[in-house]
């Protein structure tokens, strides 16, 4: 292969290199950092998750219109700074969820997929992350179109059953869909982290609800 088609083909490699790269991005956490900077994970089809720094993104509204926020689906614009650090130089949203982030059962369950997909998923692996990527973005698009609460449910236990068989956690893809798998794939997913998912809680009210 020429080293004009590896680049073409490893955005990984083109970073390495000190060249920019654009990937599609979803961004699964984003917080403050310094005086206008952000820190996020972004999950991407081709290099995986991956850890960012946002240089003046809270102050630089044509470089990020939609200030780096959790959820944001779009094309992220990437370099490797001298210190190592992956940069995103520039985030162009393709569509924002409004009714998800106006919804609280909606931002309860898209938030209960990007903490679970942010911590089963492995960092700066550099691998091919379409089928997760894929997951994600159509079960938030499915929870934001969603006209009832257990629309709702079944996207997000759909997109956490096949991320758990996925990622070799557990395979709950044979047993009919309810609560007791929701609570199986969720315990499953603690395990494997060792660690209580934040925003369980607030799921186990929602699935009450139904009862």
């Amino acid at each position: 292969m020429s080293e004009t088609n590896l680049l073409h083909n490893n955005p990984l490699e083109t970073l390495r290199r000190g060249l920019d790269v654009a990937v599609p991005a979803i961004v699964l956490k984003a917080r403050a950092f310094r005086d206008s900077d952000l820190m996020a994970q972004i999950l991407t089809p081709t290099i995986g998750k991956v850890s960012v720094i946002a240089r003046h993104a809270r102050g630089s509204r044509k470089r990020f219109p939609s200030s780096l926020d959790l959820f944001d689906r779009g094309t992220a614009r990437l370099t490797k700074e001298k210190s190592g650090a992956i940069c995103i130089k520039e985030f162009t949203p393709s569509h924002s969820l409004q009714k998800l982030r106006t919804n609280l059962d909606k931002l309860t369950l898209a938030s209960l997929l990007c903490e679970c997909f942010d911590l089963v998923i492995q960092e700066n692996t550099g691998e091919d992350s379409t089928r997760l990527f894929e997951l994600l973005d159509l079960a938030l698009n499915a929870i934001d179109e969603a006209s009832d609460v257990k629309t709702m449910l079944r996207a997000t236990l759909v997109a956490l059953v096949s991320l758990t068989q996925a990622e070799g956690i557990i395979d709950l893809s044979e047993r009919p869909p309810g609560s007791a798998v929701l609570n199986a794939t969720l315990n499953a997913i603690e395990r494997f982290c060792e660690r209580k998912l934040l925003t369980r809680s607030s799921v186990n009210a929602i699935v009450g609800t139904l009862a």
